[in-house]
């Protein structure tokens, strides 16, 4: 195990060429496997992200059938912290509101948490979607949940949406999309596909919501062919992007949505497929996307989205983002891509097999723009859970 690694760059010689020198330094590392056989259980996350300004990571939760509780890893201590949810004395003083009962056997309570969202103790607040459905119908609940973590009390239940019994065919998602810190605000979509076997209909219903102290506000509503998928926030110009999943093969013209709040601008744009490299500049004014099957980069202006660039990169890229000014890295299976962000030109790669020995998969990689990177294998070790490396440019 190594606490720092430096790469350097060569110089050619023959051509006199002076390339500059990139190292980083490894933060932290930690892997935790899914764990049935103990309470409180753990069930990995495959899509960790960091929260409480930036010095934990979301990394996990408890199963159906345990308590519900939500699973950090530390940045500074290096250990994993467990944080319980106190939703069975909310359900028990307000079982009218739900579906279902407490049960004897099996799952006890007929909630769960369907996406996690925000846990910030700069304002004590933490907030996640919660599923309702009871254990004899096929009817479902969705609901905004509030967490108040000075009085550990949930203080905020807003419904979202009802799947009634004889609607066998719609489904739900939800996507956590970001928080900002000086408005102490959280993002998030809800979607519902009114029919999951019809890629041609524009049937998918969006709602992009703002949770901001205890108020919950719908903020959009708009209908699409696609569910919203991996969307982004930016805090300092506060837009959100949402992108849409299609593979090249499958010719479906997928499109992404630019929100700019302050001016309640809705866009649609024509986006590569699969993509799961986007991200902006630090100021807000370019808009980043990387396809993960054809390696297509599009560059778009985000005051102009008819002003685009593209270019070419590699493919099998699962995370796109600034670790550090001036490098903007396509985080690939084979390595991190370094490219100047202004001419799209290659500056340096970085094997992953400096990091991991074995098979490398990096699904679920995940940046703190600008800071630093957690980079994922999901293949070091299967029976042992991801491998995570936090990584900082010097």
């Amino acid at each position: 195990m190594y606490s720092r690694i430096t790469f350097i760059s060569l110089c050619s010689v023959f051509l006199f060429v002076s390339y500059p020198s990139f190292s980083q330094t490894i933060e932290s590392e930690f892997s935790y496997a899914t764990n049935f056989d103990v309470r409180p259980t753990y069930v990995e996350g495959s899509n960790p992200y960091f929260v409480n300004g930036g010095k934990w990571i979301y990394i996990g939760k408890t199963a159906d059938f345990d308590e519900p509780g939500l699973y950090f890893y530390d940045t500074s201590l290096k250990e994993k912290i467990y944080k319980a949810i106190p939703l069975e004395a909310y359900y028990v003083s307000h079982t009218t509101d739900f579906l279902g009962q407490i049960e004897s056997k099996g799952k006890r309570l007929p909630l769960s948490v369907y996406e996690f969202l925000f846990y910030e103790e700069t304002n004590n607040r933490a907030g996640f979607i919660l599923e309702n459905k009871a254990k004899s119908s096929n009817s479902k609940k969705y609901f905004f949940v509030g967490w108040d973590l000075s009085s550990n009390s949930i203080d905020v239940v807003e419904p979202i949406f009802e799947i009634p019994e004889e609607d066998k065919k719609s489904y739900a998602q939800s996507s956590y999309i970001g928080y900002s810190e000086k408005d102490q605000a959280a993002y998030f979509t809800f979607a519902v596909d009114a029919d999951l076997k019809d890629d041609v209909s524009e049937d998918v219903t969006t709602f992009i919501y703002k949770i901001q102290n205890h108020n919950l506000t719908k903020l959009k509503e708009y209908k699409s062919k696609f569910y919203p998928y991996t969307p982004e926030f930016h805090s300092d110009s506060n837009q959100i992007v949402i992108a849409s999943y299609a593979e090249a093969f499958q010719n479906r013209n997928p499109l992404g949505y630019l929100f700019q709040l302050d001016s309640n601008l809705f866009q649609s744009f024509s986006i590569p497929s699969v993509p799961y490299g986007i991200c902006f500049s630090k100021d807000g004014n370019t808009l980043y996307m990387a396809s993960a099957d054809t390696g297509e980069v599009r560059v778009y202006n985000t005051t102009n989205l008819n002003d685009v660039k593209k270019t070419k990169w590699g493919t099998h890229g699962h995370k796109l983002g600034f670790w550090k000014e001036g490098e903007l890295v396509w985080v690939r299976n084979s390595g991190l891509h370094i490219y100047d962000p202004k001419t799209l030109k290659q500056k340096k790669v970085i094997s992953t097999k400096k990091f991991y020995k074995n098979h490398v998969n990096v699904s679920g990689s995940s940046f703190v723009p600008f800071q630093k990177l957690l980079l994922r294998n999901i293949l070091e070790d299967v029976k042992g859970g991801a491998s995570n490396r936090i990584l900082i440019a010097d």
